[in-house]
């Protein structure tokens, strides 16, 4: 008997045209336990064809567990955390979980933490926030949930994952030296934060290892909002800067458009430099050179390791991940100077 073709595929279709038991389908859809390379293949292989899609509202009827995943973030419009949305959610898909976002624009991360796990069955929460230490600790303790923080490194918590943007803007801003620029201005994200102060540590170290004094006046902070920037740009050219390292893609982006609005040329009177490789990156003028941050790897990771604190299996990792940055990708927003 043919399969009806509007009936969705279950485990059990899956099973039956792998050949396998579908104990077996359910260890390689949920990556645990050992299978066979050969049979794990077969099963993927099965699975796409079919078109099955794991059903976790079925699941939470059967086992009282939703498999949702609660993701909060501090700005959806940053291209850095709409790259770790997009690979959390195929994570998650992948695994049978579900992700929910939810925007937190402006420190109220509790009390969305709580509504959201009032309404809904969450299984465990992955937060970004932009909020000082003890704003975040008062945040996880609303909710009893298993947590993974992202994008940042909270003292004392083990359950973070973030990029090195410490070395990534040494990355850059080696860039900027190596083209003979050492008028090099720093446009800061949020000072006295975790990012905020690894990229501005990043700045100057590399500053000093040049020989480069890494003057105060070549700092202004613009806290990852692209409203404060065009201050922050002109705080920069009256301090004579020849270059700009960014702390962001998207305030990278906002200081080109004020550097064309006072009639400045990129690159010929001003280099910019940034962080992560995206669409907006690409799509400016000039295109921006940038340090490739993986933000995808840190939204797979992040599910990964959240999944193991809902499940339990905690032996897997240790401690805070902090993930290595790519390349520097040159693009026409920077030159040699005087070339």
């Amino acid at each position: 008997m043919k399969k009806d073709p509007l009936k969705p595929t279950t485990l059990k279709d899956v099973a039956k045209a792998a050949q396998v038991d579908i104990s077996t389908v359910s260890r390689v859809l949920q990556n645990k336990g050992r299978v066979g390379d050969e049979t794990r293949q077969r099963i993927l292989d099965t699975v796409k064809r079919l078109g099955y899609q794991a059903n976790p509202a079925a699941r939470a009827l059967k086992t009282s567990k939703s498999s949702t995943i609660l993701m909060v973030v501090p700005q959806i419009e940053n291209p850095i955390f709409a790259s770790t949305i997009i690979s959390a959610e195929i994570e998650a898909r992948r695994i049978g979980y579900t992700l929910v976002v939810a925007y937190d624009g402006g420190g109220m991360g509790s009390d969305i933490i709580r509504d959201i796990s009032r309404s809904n069955l969450i299984e465990g929460v992955i937060i970004a926030s932009f909020d000082d230490d003890d704003q975040l600790r008062q945040t996880l303790a609303s909710t009893d949930r298993p947590h993974v923080i992202i994008n940042r490194v909270l003292p004392g918590d083990q359950n973070c994952i973030a990029i090195d943007t410490y070395e990534a803007t040494r990355i850059g801003v080696q860039h900027l030296i190596d083209l003979g620029h050492r008028r090099i201005g720093h446009l800061a994200g949020r000072l006295g934060r975790f990012n905020g102060e690894m990229r501005r540590r990043g700045w100057a170290d590399s500053m000093k290892s040049a020989g480069i004094e890494p003057e105060s006046c070549l700092v202004a902070e613009a806290a990852y909002e692209p409203d404060m920037v065009p201050n922050a740009v002109d705080a920069l050219l009256s301090a004579d800067v020849t270059a700009i390292h960014a702390a962001t893609l998207l305030t990278s982006a906002a200081a080109i458009a004020r550097l064309h609005a006072v009639g400045k040329r990129i690159p010929d009177d001003v280099s910019v430099v940034t962080l992560h490789d995206d669409l907006l990156a690409r799509v400016v003028f000039p295109q921006i050179s940038t340090v490739e941050l993986p933000a995808d790897e840190m939204g797979k990771k992040a599910v990964q390791r959240l999944r193991s604190l809902i499940e339990g299996e905690t032996d897997a990792f240790e401690g805070p991940l902090l993930l290595a940055p790519g390349s520097l990708i040159q693009r026409s927003s920077t030159i040699e100077l005087n070339s």
